[in-house]
């Protein structure tokens, strides 16, 4: 540990301390300083030429500047990896300190060193007890093994997880990443995918130095069947800023890392605290893949089960009725007030009758149709509770299904709670909402493992790519027509398309297709084109195309260069249809996104749309179909008849495979809307954005 001192408030000091407590093999301060004496009862080291040995890993705590002197000796000593302590990097936010973490960086790699941090707070093995981590507290953690490694941007948020080992919960690793200048979270998710101590991976972070790496790290975890459950702070609106079309306001920054998400098999969670129970639970149940149709869920108070029920529902998990058989072996053991349903009420009986809990637990764990068990604990009486509490972990422990507790009380650290929470049999909840949102992401974790499986080839974009087109004078996009011939080129069925210079030649277009009519202003300058007054619909005569003409004329002619001839398309009034939106936007982290859903002008008011990564295979837009808010429109309520959602799901793959197979050019894609009728749809405007 170079710099390393016994003053109170040192970090060297703080690390050397951590280690002395908890690690039990050879730790050497370094210190020129107080080489002549020792730090925490070791000889310290005036410099690392003169260690005894290799060490397996060198601290850093010294000022920024004197870093790079350090790695020089390092390296001489033939030290192959460290962690730097020192902040001052890149976390200045100025030119300066990212000029000198870069050279940090290039120095490293110079001498074959691998660098975790800067500014980080360091690290946690738990089995090993090597806690070579500068937060002082840590001394007194008692290290609870356990199999949930926790790795995190914020040392200090990392660190409020792990301080959960005060009341018997275990972890494998803790890992700050500070400044994430070498060794990043794809690095640490791959290394903890071949770690047999782990079995779940908690991932806290704000953000990534490398998108497609840390996709790929997080596919190579779901392949491996080793849960990420992971929790996104910091969230940017960036990509939505600079966006020129709808659907890339829509695919902003948080929805490309949903998306990325979803197809690399990640469980998200949206809060802080369901992170540690999420990764709990799937360190306890995340191997096994769901038997039955829905869950069982039993407790000992009648409104905890319909508060239970609620939240079942909320979450669109089954509850399905228990056998008869398990219905029989209840109402044996119960008494006969008691509720014998799924949620099921064992009643207040089971304070008096300490056996009871576990029998009827262990008979509904039996029934095959319940996937899981989840039993409800609102209440902690006595000295029976600890009793009640080792006999259903030991339960736990003896049956194939999975068993979940929900600990009601706000008597958090109640009797009880602590057997537990030690427990490395079943997965502990302190909300219904978060244990029911853990048992809804399993459910996905594993059909995902099934169905996108096969997709995650990549689709053939041969076919795709068209040769690129510079925009008109003043534009980032190409004309509605340009946009739509491209589509049309690909297979997607468009809109028809007259484009005229007149009033008069609008009229002869107008009737050669036949009214009604849509009468548009053509030029790449006017995107949005309805936001300015460039949009006529419905019109139904040679009087109502001219008209329209003069008035898109005067409200669109100070918008092009001087000189330019103001155009008009003159389009067909498609049929009555269901609006919807497909569209496409580069993510500067992960690249191609595909976002799709209920479009029109009403679009990012409602924002019912979903995200994908591009390329998209229809497995995945028919599912996140599926979830939104405004389905049932398109399978037919009310009498209404139900739309072509097969056609949709092939035209936004042709999208997806569109943005993919030309992101060296188009940045943007815009479809919308595409009317959506019962047989088919088609787009009756595009627009494409490019670099």
């Amino acid at each position: 540990m170079v710099g390393a001192s016994p003053k109170t408030g040192s970090f060297g000091g703080a690390v050397v301390r951590n280690l002395v407590k908890h690690f039990q093999g050879e730790v050497y301060p370094v210190n020129p300083q107080y080489a002549s004496g020792g730090i925490e009862g070791r000889r310290c080291f005036a410099s690392l030429c003169e260690l005894p040995q290799v060490p397996d890993c060198l601290g850093i705590a010294v000022s920024a500047d004197l870093v790079p002197g350090v790695l020089e000796d390092a390296a001489k000593a033939g030290i192959k990896n460290a962690i730097v302590f020192s902040s001052g990097f890149s976390d200045l936010g100025n030119d300066m300190g990212r000029a000198k973490q870069a050279r940090l960086v290039e120095q490293a790699q110079a001498l074959g060193i691998r660098l975790l941090g800067p500014n980080c707070t360091g690290v946690v093995n738990v089995h090993t007890g090597a806690a070579c981590n500068i937060l002082p507290s840590i001394v007194d953690l008692p290290m609870v093994r356990g199999d949930v490694a926790v790795i995190g941007q914020s040392g200090a948020l990392g660190y409020v997880v792990l301080q959960a080992m005060h009341r018997g919960v275990g972890f494998s690793k803790l890992i700050s990443t500070g400044n994430s200048c070498d060794v990043d979270l794809a690095d640490l998710i791959n290394y903890l995918i071949e770690d047999g101590a782990t079995k779940a991976i908690a991932l806290l972070f704000e953000s990534i130095p490398d998108g497609q790496r840390f996709a790929a790290a997080l596919h190579n975890a779901f392949i491996a069947g080793k849960p990420v459950v992971v929790y996104k702070i910091g969230t940017s609106t960036s990509g939505q800023r600079a966006a020129l079309s709808h659907s890339g306001m829509l695919a902003g920054d948080q929805a490309a890392y949903e998306a990325v998400f979803y197809r690399a098999g990640a469980i998200q969670v949206h809060a802080f605290e369901a992170l540690l129970e999420t990764a709990v639970f799937f360190a306890r149940h995340g191997h096994q893949e769901p038997q039955g149709d829905g869950i069982g869920i039993i407790s000992g108070s009648g409104g905890s089960v319909v508060m239970a029920a609620d939240k079942a529902d909320a979450y669109q998990l089954k509850l399905p009725a228990p056998l008869e058989k398990t219905r029989r072996e209840l109402a044996a053991r119960l008494p006969s007030f008691a509720a014998i349903a799924n949620p099921a009420d064992v009643t207040a009986e089971s304070i008096r009758d300490p056996s009871m809990y576990q029998e009827c637990v262990q008979i509904f764990a039996q029934d095959p149709q319940f996937s899981s068990v989840i039993v409800l604990m609102p209440s902690a009486h006595g000295q029976a509770a600890i009793g009640r509490a080792q006999a259903l972990v030991d339960l736990a422990r003896r049956i194939e299904t999975p068993l979940s507790l929900v600990w009601m009380n706000e008597w958090y650290e109640g009797v009880g709670s602590g057997v537990y929470d030690r427990s490395d049999s079943l997965a502990v909840f302190r909300s219904l909402d978060r244990c029911m949102h853990a048992h809804r992401a399993w459910a996905d974790y594993h059909q995902r493992r099934q169905s996108l499986g096969a997709e995650r080839q990549q689709e053939v974009l041969d076919g795709f790519a068209v040769p690129a087109i510079r925009p008109q004078e003043g534009s980032k996009t190409l004309s509605e027509r340009e946009a739509k011939g491209i589509l049309g080129q690909l297979g997607f069925p468009v809109s028809e398309d007259i484009c005229v210079g007149s009033a008069a030649s609008a009229v002869e277009a107008a009737e050669a297709i036949g009214y009604p009519v849509v009468i548009k202003v053509d030029a790449a300058q006017i995107p949005h084109k309805t936001d300015v007054g460039g949009v006529k619909l419905n019109l139904k005569d040679a009087r109502a195309v001219e008209q329209a003409c003069r008035e898109i004329e005067a409200a669109c002619r100070s918008l092009l260069p001087q000189g330019q001839a103001l155009k008009f398309s003159v389009q067909p009034m498609v049929q009555p249809g269901t609006e919807m939106i497909i569209g496409a936007r580069l993510d500067p982290q992960f690249g191609p996104m595909v976002v799709y859903g209920f479009g029109g002008v009403w679009v990012e008011v409602l924002k019912d749309v979903a995200v994908s990564q591009a390329p998209v295979g229809r497995n995945e837009v028919l599912e996140k179909l599926a979830k939104l808010q405004l389905y049932p429109l398109l399978t037919g309520v009310r009498g209404a008849m139900a739309r072509d959602i097969e056609a949709f799901a092939d035209m936004v793959v042709k999208v997806s495979r569109t943005i993919a197979a030309n992101a060296h050019w188009i940045s943007e894609i815009d479809v919308n809307p595409v009317i959506l009728h019962d047989r088919g749809g088609v787009a009756v405007d595009a627009l494409m954005a490019v670099h």
